[in-house]
């Protein structure tokens, strides 16, 4: 009986933590602080780019490179970077 309570609440714990990001997109994260006014931005699989406004909202280390999912929403702003919009991230998933 022990071992299948400990299964069963195995198989939940798990469950969970694949069901907090579920509708996340691909995206790598990409160091552009060398070109001027730009910093960490996000690249989707066609290769657009994405600049979140609130990337240190979220404890994720930042690596170039690092593959990670994202929810965001389009946030109207002008950046001095250009190389994407600019959106604001809601759920960050490694």
């Amino acid at each position: 009986m022990r071992k299948i309570f400990f299964f069963l609440s195995i198989l939940v714990v798990t469950s969970c933590a694949q069901q907090h990001c579920p509708f996340g997109i691909p995206v790598k994260m990409k160091n552009l602080t060398g070109l001027d006014g730009c910093g960490w931005v996000l690249e989707l699989s066609d290769g657009s780019r994405m600049e979140p406004i609130n990337m240190n909202d979220f404890e994720i280390k930042l690596v170039e490179g690092k593959k990670i999912y994202v929810t965001y929403e389009d946030f109207p702003a002008a950046s001095i970077c250009m190389v994407g919009k600019i959106v604001k991230i809601t759920t960050v998933c490694e």
